[in-house]
């Protein structure tokens, strides 16, 4: 069933006016003037500053107020999936650009329409914005293979105006790259992970599945996915990477 039309485009418009405010604070509570909940992150870094990270995270102007109050310098992040109505796949940065492939893919295959937004991130890959289908329930995943990763429900990303103090000393910063598509629709993570891995995908259905081997009132026994990956984890990158956008992509 298309639900283009039932997809609320003010979260997507939301992000994109923040990320030209002066500071993560000003950006804070324009998104949480537009019902987007928040939360801060460790300056210079994308580690939640509150033990609960994600689930801390609040539209309530006066609470988001009171935390940039408290500690003005820090990072701004946002949960994916339902909490925010906006879902968004994320192409590393990696030598063999297999990111930017399975992207492409995707693309022929019809199962990624034009990003609403997409963002750089600032270890040089991208995050391509979209809206979360109403009334589902996606959650996050990581198919390292693939050069990309989905973060939905469970997940959370760092938005402009933060900026990252790498190890070296090299500062970087989320940014809004390339015009979005207001018109834009949902991704459906299940689906694109069939295609972009689909070995994962396979042995996950697999767990899932009940035996018909199992003795009534025995629990059946479950085949463990070979690289399990915690909701809203973040994908690592090598020290030594390229930290670029890939150009390929930005054109979207």
């Amino acid at each position: 069933m298309d639900t283009t039309h039932q997809l609320d485009p003010a979260p997507l418009e939301a992000v994109g006016r923040a990320a030209g405010a002066s500071g993560t604070a000003e950006a804070a509570l324009l998104l949480a003037a537009a019902g987007v909940p928040v939360f801060p992150c460790a300056q210079g870094s994308t580690r939640p500053l509150l033990p609960s990270g994600p689930r801390t995270a609040s539209s309530d102007p006066d609470r988001v107020a009171s935390w940039w109050s408290r500690y003005p310098t820090t990072n701004l992040a946002i949960p994916t999936g339902t909490a925010s109505g906006l879902d968004v796949v994320e192409v590393y940065a990696d030598r063999n650009r297999s990111g930017v492939s399975a992207l492409r893919l995707a693309m022929r295959a019809g199962l990624l329409p034009r990003p609403g937004l997409a963002i750089s991130t600032p270890t040089g890959g991208l995050h391509l914005v979209f809206p979360h289908p109403p009334e589902a329930t996606q959650s996050s995943w990581d198919a390292p293979r693939s050069g990309l990763s989905f973060h939905g429900d469970g997940g959370h990303i760092l938005l402009p105006p933060s900026l990252v103090l790498h190890a070296d000393g090299v500062v970087a910063r989320p940014q809004v790259v390339g015009p979005g598509d207001a018109r834009t629709g949902p991704v459906n993570a299940v689906t694109l992970r069939r295609l972009v891995d689909p070995a994962t995908a396979r042995d996950r259905q697999l767990s899932l599945a009940p035996s018909d081997t199992v003795p009534p009132g025995h629990r059946p026994l479950r085949t463990t996915d070979p690289r399990p990956t915690p909701a809203g984890a973040q994908p690592a990158f090598p020290a030594d990477g390229p930290r670029r956008r890939p150009n390929e992509v930005v054109s979207l």
